[in-house]
């Protein structure tokens, strides 16, 4: 990962979360990254201020010449040849006159369009910027998001996170939080994951666990429930040298002095950090009602259903380390095919006809 200290103008511009910045005045809030950032490094203001006044310039729109402009300035021109009564001069017959208007009207058409072209060249720099979605938790429960890989995020109340709409285009799954979340992440070898907070980047390629930042210290803790995590600070060009991999119930911290520290930790402090979950649900036979229940419990989140229309409905099935989304697919489909689960206003809602129908 290419240090914030060696980029150049470009490196700026098709950075989404500087643009960002730029675009959402973050810099006018004292207390975000590339605020901190910024005024932590005067050697890139210049480049910086280079990328900030471009970001900018490609979201100006250029005045357009309108119909009623154009109108009046033919206008204006028919009544410089109608009006005069004496002999004219070549320069002031009809005919060239006709013409010059002609000639005004085209340029204006040509200096539009080459205005256009300019934005439009500019715009196709910054639109290959993904957009960055927002997601805050002004609830006092815990908030369900679904990342567009299918990744399950459980964040805290006033937890915010940004992650691109599609992870399609880009090589690797950039999320940025700020906050506590647990996160349940789609394996994806191919795909690393990654979640930037507080100048830390914690990578992962499948696996579940926590994150939490201190926002008065700034020392952000990672504690791992299943899989393997690589956890560094983000301004290190190899990040291998100087960082730490936790395994399940162990957890590192980086704190303000840049010290990366592990431990072990029990199973009750992992399960009470990330979610109640055993690693393998069991149910044999069990109602549905009993198994969204048991969900409920392990995540800390609310599923609403119909438990009358589901009360006879029964399952056999065993749920390992999927995301919770995953987990509510499996059991959708077991239910019969017109059930289904959908996040509304980020409420985790079941939709049936019943079983088996």
């Amino acid at each position: 990962m290419k240090k914030y200290s060696d980029y150049t103008t470009e490196d700026f511009i098709t950075d989404a979360t500087f643009v960002d910045w730029v675009i959402g005045e973050g810099h006018k809030d004292a207390t975000h990254f590339w605020t901190r950032w910024f005024d932590a490094h005067a050697e890139q203001h210049g480049i910086m201020q280079q990328a900030k006044d471009f970001i900018m310039a490609s979201r100006i729109e250029e005045p357009a010449v309108s119909d009623s402009q154009v109108e009046n300035l033919i206008a204006q021109t028919l009544h410089r040849i109608y009006v005069e009564e004496t002999p004219i001069a070549w320069y002031k017959s009809p005919f060239w006159l006709w013409s010059a208007a002609a000639s005004v009207l085209l340029l204006l058409t040509f200096g539009v369009f080459d205005k256009v072209k300019q934005q439009d060249s500019q715009l196709s720099i910054a639109s290959n910027v993904p957009t960055l979605l927002f997601k805050k938790n002004e609830s006092e429960q815990k908030m369900p998001v679904k990342l567009p890989d299918g990744s399950t995020v459980l964040l805290q109340p006033q937890g915010t996170i940004r992650y691109p709409d599609n992870f399609s285009e880009t090589t690797t799954r950039e999320v940025y939080l700020e906050g506590q979340a647990f996160f349940e992440v789609i394996k994806n070898p191919q795909k690393p994951f990654l979640v930037h907070i507080n100048n830390v980047v914690v990578k992962v390629l499948g696996t579940s666990f926590t994150v939490q930042a201190n926002n008065e210290s700034k020392a952000v803790k990672v504690i791992v429930k299943t899989g393997k995590v690589m956890v560094y600070e983000a301004e290190q060009d190899q990040p291998t040298t100087r960082a730490m991999t936790l395994l399940p119930n162990q957890q590192g911290i980086v704190n303000e002095q840049h010290q990366l520290l592990a431990s072990r930790v029990s199973e009750a402090q992992v399960q009470a950090l990330t979610s109640h979950s055993k690693p393998v649900l069991e149910f044999s036979d069990s109602p549905v009602v009993e198994v969204f229940k048991t969900l409920e419990k392990a995540y800390g989140i609310t599923i609403y259903f119909d438990q009358k229309l589901l009360s006879d409905c029964s399952l056999t099935t065993n749920l390992g380390d999927e995301p919770l989304f995953e987990k509510l697919q499996i059991i959708c489909e077991a239910i019969g095919p017109n059930t289904k689960f959908e996040l509304v206003n980020e409420k985790i809602i079941i939709q049936s006809l019943g079983c088996n129908q």
